[in-house]
């Protein structure tokens, strides 16, 4: 499996917002988040200031002073993935790979690997992506896993060499 901590584990320090400033003026962006710290802990600690990354890339250290309303900004999070029961939601691990019901298992090993090879994350971590694609690369990453150990689990039970 091609599966690494950093794709099952990610975490994105980052949450999008609105920042209204006591003057009135708005910001919009990513703000960082301390590591393992949620959004409504924002402003709590000692820092004096947030890191804010504009949407448009252009990023800036907003006094925490100055901060007078953080509105969360709802964003589409990609479908959640359950590994210990894949076939919860119409989930098909034969479309996923591309092959027929009932292929021989070196088809299906072979289609595993040119699957895994188009969505593996690090194959773009040189390129700057958007985060929604890069969060599609991970989920289809998790996906084609996921179809694969069903498959080689169903190929085990059956006597097939997995």
């Amino acid at each position: 499996m091609f599966e690494r901590n950093r794709v099952d584990n990610a975490h994105d320090p980052t949450v999008a917002v609105e920042i209204t400033l006591a003057g009135g003026e708005t910001v919009s962006g990513r703000a960082t988040l301390a590591k393992g710290k949620a959004i409504h802990r924002l402003l709590d600690g000692e820092e004096r200031f947030v890191y804010v990354e504009g949407f448009d890339g252009e990023a800036q250290f907003i006094a925490k002073a100055e901060i007078k309303a953080v509105k969360v900004i709802a964003t589409q999070r990609p479908r959640a993935l359950s590994l210990s029961v894949p076939d919860a939601s119409g989930f098909d691990p034969y479309r996923l790979l591309g092959v027929e019901k009932g292929a021989p298992w070196d088809d299906i090993r072979a289609a595993y690997h040119r699957m895994s090879k188009i969505y593996h994350p690090d194959r773009f971590e040189s390129i700057e992506l958007p985060a929604e694609v890069r969060a599609y690369l991970e989920a289809m990453a998790k996906e084609i896993n996921v179809a694969f150990r069903t498959l080689r689990s169903a190929a085990s039970a059956g006597g097939r060499a997995a």
